[in-house]
């Protein structure tokens, strides 16, 4: 039987893309590319990663960043570096294959050409040896999180848009999600935290640490933009049983209120025609949930804010036998997006 494996299971090797576009970051690039070589590194500890770099960028990579040698740059073709949205999942079987969605950079309104970024499985494919099976679905991979036990997490406000998927009924979605995943069960939640530019993300509400239990972003803070739908998601989950019948544990991590765009985080951000505008002022969606998860630890976006410690001690909780990795985490939240969206984990 087909099946889709959790992120906390033992993985082969990460997945990430180095950053190349400023109409998305700021400063040319250089704060995002120095955040996410540090990231590299402290999971290159713990597993392999590959650092896809454009050919163009190569010699900048090998040159002006110190990547430990646990870190193997492959030159790739892609549009931006979110390697968790344009990479698909490997599901394993009796013969693994990678499980290709369509991407079409979140409903063609964050930036106008995905065409690279819509072959990257083949070049996973041709890296890790599996090979690639396509589903006329059309998402990212920050929108589908399984539990291992045979039970899909999705939003459905992004998924089942005109933006991406349109005149798909849920019934159809869910025939497809289930071809190609080998789900036993699809759980939707109606939408995702106010401010994701990405129209809604499972991977900024809810993770899990093993099969029985979520990780939820949550406040009890009625003045927390996030108050009304975390507290909306909570009760819902509360009446999700797994596939197998049994109820979730969830556990809340702490979501801090929104982040604003200040003149230094927009001033240098190319205003692109066809790119996602990033103005002074503008919401930032920050979240403790997009933490990247990889063999033996969990590295965890802090913002220097007054959650951040309460933060890594629940998640500390939630994974007694990994190390817990502190690591700045606003420069990937001001172009959209986290720690988790930045990797990609192979089985």
């Amino acid at each position: 039987m087909n099946r889709l494996p959790a992120e906390f299971e033992k993985q082969r090797a990460t997945v990430m893309l180095f950053p190349s576009r400023n109409d998305v970051w700021r400063h040319d690039c250089k704060p995002i590319r120095e955040s996410m070589v540090a990231l590299a590194n402290i999971l290159s500890e713990h597993e392999p990663v590959i650092m896809g770099v454009l050919p163009e960028l190569m010699q900048i990579a090998r040159t002006e960043y110190s990547f430990k040698e646990g870190v193997r740059l492959v030159e790739m073709k892609y549009n931006d570096c979110w390697a968790r949205d344009t990479v698909s999942s490997v599901v394993y079987g009796d013969a693994p294959y990678i499980s290709s969605f369509s991407f079409n950079a979140y409903g063609g309104e964050l930036y106008a050409d995905w065409s690279d970024d819509q072959m990257l499985d083949y070049a996973v494919s041709k890296e890790f040896g599996y090979p690639v099976r396509e589903c006329p679905l059309t998402l990212e991979g920050g929108n589908m999180l399984p539990d291992g036990n045979g039970t899909l997490f999705l939003v459905k406000d992004s998924i089942l848009n005109d933006n991406r998927n349109p005149g798909m009924s849920q019934a159809e979605a869910e025939r497809l999600f289930k071809e190609a995943t080998g789900a036993r069960q699809i759980v939707w939640l109606e939408r995702g935290l106010e401010g994701d530019e990405t129209g809604g993300h499972i991977d900024n509400v809810m993770a899990f640490c093993d099969p029985h239990t979520i990780l939820l972003s949550y406040t009890d803070d009625k003045e927390n933009p996030h108050y009304e739908i975390t507290h909306e998601i909570d009760a819902f989950l509360r009446t999700v049983r797994d596939a197998d019948g049994a109820p979730y544990a969830i556990v809340h991590v702490p979501v801090p209120p929104y982040y604003y765009r200040t003149k230094d985080d927009s001033d240098t951000v190319v205003d692109e025609s066809g790119s996602f505008p990033r103005k002074e002022g503008d919401v930032v969606l920050e979240t403790y949930i997009n933490f990247a998860l990889a063999n033996g630890v969990v590295v965890v976006p802090q913002y220097g804010g007054p959650l951040d410690a309460a933060a890594l001690e629940v998640i500390g909780k939630a994974f007694p036998d990994r190390k817990i990795v502190p690591h700045y985490g606003r420069e990937a939240s001001l172009g959209g997006g986290g720690f988790h969206c930045l990797t990609k984990h192979i089985h």
